[in-house]
This record gives C-alpha cells, sequence and structure tokens, in this order.
C-alpha cells in the first residue's frame, strides 16, 4: 500500500444537515460535475484551500457596498412608482436623466457582481480540475 492511500479505517465521517435547497444545489453540481455527492464535496473542500473563500473579506464589504446602492435603486424607482400613481411623474423627456443613472448604477452593480462569481468560479472549477462551462 503507498503512502498516498489511505486505509477505509482511517478516514473521518462528517455528517452535514443541508436544506432541501443546497441538496438539490448538491445534485445538479455532481450531475455538472460527473462525480458522486461526497467526492463533489471533498473537491470543493479541497479547492477552497488553494482558491480561498468563495467570497474573500474584501469581496464581502464590496457585496455590502453594492448592497447599499441596490436599496438606493430601489427606493428610487419606488419613489417614481408612487409618483406616477399619484399623477405627480414628469415627462418621460424630463425624467431621461434619472433613468441613466439608474442604469448606469444597475450595470456597474451586475459587472462588479458577475466579475467577482465568474472569477472564483473558474478558479474552483480549476482547483478541482472540471472541465470549463460551456455556454
Amino acid at each position: 500500500m503507498s503512502a498516498t492511500k489511505i486505509r477505509a479505517d482511517d478516514r473521518k465521517r462528517a455528517r452535514i444537515d443541508l436544506t432541501p435547497e443546497v441538496s438539490a444545489c448538491l445534485d445538479e453540481a455532481s450531475r455538472a460535475f460527473g462525480l458522486s455527492r461526497s467526492e463533489t464535496l471533498r473537491r470543493l473542500i479541497q479547492a477552497s484551500l488553494d482558491v480561498g473563500p468563495a467570497l474573500s473579506a474584501e469581496n464581502s464589504r464590496t457585496v455590502a457596498a453594492l448592497a447599499s446602492q441596490v436599496r438606493m435603486v430601489g427606493r428610487n424607482l419606488s419613489q417614481l412608482v408612487h409618483a406616477i400613481h399619484a399623477g405627480r411623474a414628469t415627462a418621460m423627456e424630463a425624467a431621461l436623466p434619472i433613468w441613466e443613472i439608474l442604469d448606469e448604477r444597475v450595470s456597474a452593480i451586475d459587472h462588479e457582481l458577475t466579475a467577482m462569481t465568474v472569477a472564483h468560479g473558474l478558479k474552483l472549477r480549476r482547483a478541482a480540475h472540471l472541465p470549463a462551462i460551456k455556454g
């Protein structure tokens, strides 16, 4: 027996409780990777040591800042819809600069979140020796 082989009695068993939603995600990941649930979890754990957490401390701060911006956009939209329902809305031409600013903010938020999630997803897949997702 080689030094890298682990005897079955040397392995440690871990039990985790998953919500139905998380369990479904694990099943989906296992199907996508072509691995068992256990092997999918093992690879994700091993890959996380090389790659780090899905969200770094800096990413977590960025997400918090983006969440604040999303709330601000939501408040602006809510105020606009309220004004429309109350009959106080301005002409579309006058509101166009506001719509453009809202669109820029939403696009910036989308870009930032996509960059974070794609980068970490690709790192995790590479570290786990999984093929890139097509499409």
